[in-house]
């Protein structure tokens, strides 16, 4: 407690900052970042703020350090002071930047001709950032089908009242749910209502458990959205699976054998 206390002390003088010794910079990569720094003679380690708010005490020997999973559509502020043996400051920078996001349509096509008899040319999934008074940032991900979008994910919201619904009901939830149903359903058994379990997001990342019935037999299947970026641009990583009958039921993949049930769609620009 007493070495953070000194810390925060510290960072309050560094106002106003001088020097660039440092030559501290941010690579922002849509809500990532990573800083780099030039070494400061004389320095025992190198310490980051955002804000007055203490992040984390790096060493002598590092000059780089990454934060992912920001908040998109953010705007950021990071200090990195240059400290001796002493906790002296010999150099500080600040830094400020405005996160990207993840909206867009992401597309992944069937370069095969094990199709599901013609139901999984291509997977289209449209997303778009949303943001919730109690959870917080979330993607919202729609079945994309000949050009209109149909909410999948959250399927019946957020709220927790995730009542059982027929399976053909006329209502937006029952329609997406088909839609996207009939893409992975290999054994053409329609289920004859269904429900959401459980819902888990964050800002860049959700998942949820669907409980659904058919011919008597309960299965759960489970679904996750994975955004994120890499030398080729932003992607989607989308899986589906689930156990016994589900499992069984669900088309795979014939181009990861490794991951049957995953897909990687990328951004369509």
């Amino acid at each position: 407690m007493f070495t953070l206390a000194v810390l925060v002390l510290s960072v309050a003088a560094l106002a106003p900052l001088a020097a660039a010794n440092l030559a501290f910079t941010a690579d922002v990569a849509v809500n990532n970042v990573t800083f780099s720094w030039k070494a400061v003679d004389g320095a025992s380690w190198y310490d980051l703020y955002r804000g007055q708010d203490f992040v984390v005490r790096l060493p002598a020997d590092q000059h780089s350090y990454t934060i992912a999973h920001l908040d998109q559509n953010e705007d950021y502020s990071y200090i990195l002071g240059a400290r001796d043996a002493q906790n002296a400051t010999l150099d500080a920078e600040e830094v400020s930047f405005t996160t990207g996001n993840y909206d867009g349509t992401y597309v992944w096509t069937n370069p095969t001709d094990r199709d599901n008899g013609g139901k999984l040319k291509e997977i289209r999934y449209t997303a778009r950032l949303c943001e919730d008074e109690r959870y917080g940032q979330y993607m919202e991900i729609s079945v994309n089908v000949d050009g209109v979008d149909h909410v999948i994910f959250p399927l019946q919201g957020l709220d927790g009242s995730w009542p059982w619904t027929d399976w053909d009901d006329d209502g937006p939830e029952a329609l997406a749910y088909r839609l996207n149903c009939e893409k992975f359903n290999r054994l053409g058994i329609d289920p004859s209502e269904f429900r959401t379990r459980q819902i888990r997001l964050s800002v860049d990342s959700s998942s949820v458990d669907v409980a659904s019935k058919a011919l008597g037999i309960e299965v759960v299947t489970t679904s996750s959205y994975v955004f994120g970026v890499d030398d080729v641009g932003r992607y989607l990583e989308f899986t589906t699976t689930g156990g016994g009958l589900a499992l069984s039921a669900l088309y795979r993949n014939p181009t990861d054998s490794e991951r049957p049930h995953t897909y990687v769609l990328r951004l369509e620009e």
